[in-house]
């Protein structure tokens, strides 16, 4: 998601040098703008996809597994994971049951990162959340408390790359 093509070999060589892996990784240029990663070991692989999102330049660089038999087209690019933290939920309301229809109703909810391995109080809940980033990001989330009085919780993005907050959308 880059509004001028990235210099390829830079991002090769920055990406080998902030991944650590412990095989060699392998970069294969598909087609414009596509480039497939081929790692050495199925653990640099997982451990890579796990910490999606990437940037380089503030650019998004989309990063999904390889299927075998998938067509090309069917990859659906504009899907990434993104961590966020919701702030403003009162600590009565940051229970999971609260926390899995929040990530489940901003798209796909993917992980919850709770803090406090004790549920102890928290200034947020962070989740990771599969986004579309072609759609504009949602910036509140609205609960409901045990009175039924509306929660106004903000949401801030970890990793965002280049982001208007006019029209809300990813590299605009």
């Amino acid at each position: 998601m880059a509004m001028e093509i990235p210099n390829r070999e830079a991002v090769y060589r920055v990406s080998k040098s902030l991944w650590f892996t412990k095989e060699e990784v392998d970069f294969v240029a598909l087609k414009e703008g596509v480039v497939i990663v081929n790692f050495g070991c199925q653990e640099d692989r997982c451990r890579i996809l796990n910490l999606t999102p990437w940037l380089f330049d503030r650019c998004l660089f989309s990063m999904l597994p390889f299927e075998k038999g998938k067509d090309f087209d069917s990859y659906e690019f504009w899907w990434s994971p993104f961590w966020l933290r919701i702030y403003n939920i009162p600590f009565e309301l940051l229970e999971r049951q609260m926390v899995l229809d929040v990530g489940n109703a901003l798209d796909e909810l993917v992980a919850i990162d709770w803090r406090d391995q004790n549920r102890g109080l928290t200034e947020f809940v962070r989740i990771k959340v599969k986004i579309n980033v072609l759609k504009p990001l949602r910036r509140v989330v609205k609960v409901l408390d045990s009175e039924g009085t509306e929660v106004i919780g903000v949401i801030k993005y970890e990793r965002l790359p280049d982001f208007y907050y006019g029209c809300e959308i990813i590299g605009h």
